[in-house]
């Protein structure tokens, strides 16, 4: 097989897989960001330590919350994404094919794997602040910002090296509490994730067919919301969450 047609061929092999590895790449993003953010801590009036929750959501449905019932507990942080792009300085000539090597431990042999360059893509993320008290949520604030330092590393069930980095802050004013003279405090964070969609991986078999490549990814026990992912690019992309 001519290497054009075998180009050719995973071009659109890819392109009619990879739609299911794009959304989950974005979804796991997120769901890492929340994960890191959510091991935050502030100190009451007791000097107790106590840990801040943090949520997905828009910070119009957290502010409706706050003015529709008076049982949100707080501080709070809550992240959305905001938008994606494509990073032309991060992207490897087009026509280039991978070629990688994988251990078959059921034939005794290494089997040669083949893939599209992977797309870099920036994902942008607002990290919003609630709070009653302006003590609380400067200190959270210095947290976040400790953790950025001066990037944050995402690991994902794709790669383990993604770096975030903080492109901006702005305080939003106050949301008025329902039934009560209680101003709720907000700031916004605006940070930035460098990140990649893999592309599917093929392998081409001794009659010269080119076939998807199953492999497993397992995360290690440090990230403690997934234990396990299974990858299959033959019908998608399935995962196995655990608590």
């Amino acid at each position: 097989m001519s290497t054009f047609r075998l180009k050719t061929q995973i071009h659109d092999l890819t392109t009619s897989k990879i739609r299911p590895v794009v959304a989950n790449v974005y979804k796991e993003s997120l769901r890492q960001l929340i994960y890191l953010l959510g091991g935050l801590h502030y100190f009451d009036g007791n000097n107790n330590k106590v840990k801040v929750k943090c949520v997905h959501g828009n910070p119009e449905r957290i502010a409706g919350k706050v003015k529709a019932d008076n049982t949100l507990i707080l501080p709070l942080i809550s992240v959305v994404e905001t938008g994606s792009s494509n990073d032309d300085d991060r992207l490897r000539y087009k026509p280039i094919l991978i070629h990688e090597t994988s251990w078959d431990p059921d034939k005794l042999r290494a089997t040669r794997v083949l893939s599209l360059p992977p797309r870099p893509i920036n994902l942008s993320y607002d990290i919003n602040i609630w709070s009653k008290y302006k003590a609380d949520l400067d200190m959270l604030r210095s947290s976040i910002f400790g953790k950025f330092n001066p990037e944050l590393n995402i690991r994902t069930i794709y790669s383990d090296f993604n770096k975030c980095f903080i492109e901006s802050e702005q305080d939003l004013g106050s949301v008025q509490a329902q039934d009560t003279e209680d101003r709720i405090l907000q700031k916004s964070i605006t940070v930035t994730l460098e990140t990649y969609i893999p592309s599917p991986k093929f392998t081409v078999t001794n009659t010269g067919e080119i076939v998807s490549f199953h492999h497993e990814i397992v995360i290690p026990k440090d990230t403690k919301n997934i234990l396990e992912v299974r990858e299959s690019f033959t019908d998608n992309l399935t995962k196995i969450i655990k608590d």
